[in-house]
């Protein structure tokens, strides 16, 4: 349990801390309710209500994260057949995003690799394929940033990009087509087959500036079969597609549903944003690789060309 949380500086106070709970935590009245998230499937997968603490986030079967202080301060109280590693899921990949959001920050469900020194990043809804993507390019050469939840901050005219943690989650399948010698792995999460692929450690991880997003899109009836498709977002589309595709806590809170709409339009003024659709195989994947880096220097030569124009005499 102890690499659930990151070790404290003796000379520094936590950024957070984390208990589990002796005791389940009072159950909410009906009218405190503030939201459900459902599955493609229609069920219930986390639920948000208001309790005197401060906030509860509940998944259905497995665990209560009692949120306080801002988010300061998180308690869990876990189901009996609730495990370390689907604990540790739940507070890395749901919960800890959904805190930093609530903080203010703009958090994407997002993969990301490192490129040229620049991080590239790949958002979409849940099984368009950012995590397998992102590991075809980290076997690739192209280091993992993260697998899901990327931290973005306007800094000047630059988006600076900040992995929650690095990390892989992927179907046994894509383990066995993507790498070539096994990796070090473990169960995702006691109710999924996913497997969390275990990465180096790093002592220390930098924001790293964001050149380019893709948003995964699904393929249009009767294109299941098409080529690599790449298209320019507009401002506003780009902005639409980051409120979408980022971790919320409180929807009903209108302070952090407003600072959610200005990080993403601030975002949207600095960074090019694409949609991307392809066909869901490996074999398509070194065509996808190409489309990506074809982009990736286009927008660099873009930028670069850009600042050159701002320069005097230029």
């Amino acid at each position: 349990m102890a690499d659930l949380i990151a070790a404290i500086n003796e000379e520094k106070a936590p950024d957070f801390t984390f208990q589990i709970m002796n005791s389940p935590p009072s159950e909410p009245a009906d009218r405190d309710w503030i939201h459900h998230w459902h599955t493609s499937s229609g069920d219930i997968s986390i639920s948000l209500a208001r309790i005197d603490k401060g906030l509860l986030l509940r998944f259905p079967s497995l665990a209560d994260f009692v949120i306080e202080g801002d988010g300061f301060h998180i308690s869990a109280w876990l189901e009996p057949e609730t495990d370390e590693e689907t604990l540790r899921h739940l507070l890395l990949d749901q919960v800890m995003p959904r805190v930093l959001s609530g903080q203010g920050r703009l958090i994407l469900h997002a993969s990301a690799v490192c490129m040229d020194d620049l991080a590239l990043a790949f958002a979409g809804e849940t099984g368009l394929g950012k995590s397998t993507l992102a590991a075809s390019l980290h076997v690739s050469g192209y280091p993992l940033l993260t697998d899901d939840g990327l931290v973005l901050k306007a800094e000047g005219t630059c988006i600076k990009a900040l992995p929650c943690y690095p990390g892989l989650r992927l179907w046994p399948e894509s383990v066995t087509a993507l790498f070539k010698d096994s990796p070090q792995k473990k169960a995702m999460a006691s109710y999924s087959p996913k497997n969390r692929v275990v990465m180096p450690k790093s002592d220390e991880i930098n924001p790293v500036d964001l050149a380019v997003l893709f948003v995964l899109t699904k393929s249009e009836p009767g294109e299941e079969t098409a080529a690599v498709r790449v298209s320019r977002l507009s401002q506003r589309d780009a902005c639409m597609e980051l409120v979408r595709n980022s971790f919320q806590l409180d929807v009903s809170n209108r302070k952090q549903v407003t600072a959610l709409f200005a990080a993403a339009t601030a975002t949207a003024e600095r960074l090019p944003v694409f949609s991307l659709s392809y066909p869901r195989d490996f074999s398509s994947l070194p065509a996808v690789h190409e489309a990506i880096l074809r982009q990736h220097r286009a927008s660099a030569s873009e930028a670069s060309n850009d600042l050159r124009a701002g320069e005097p005499g230029g």
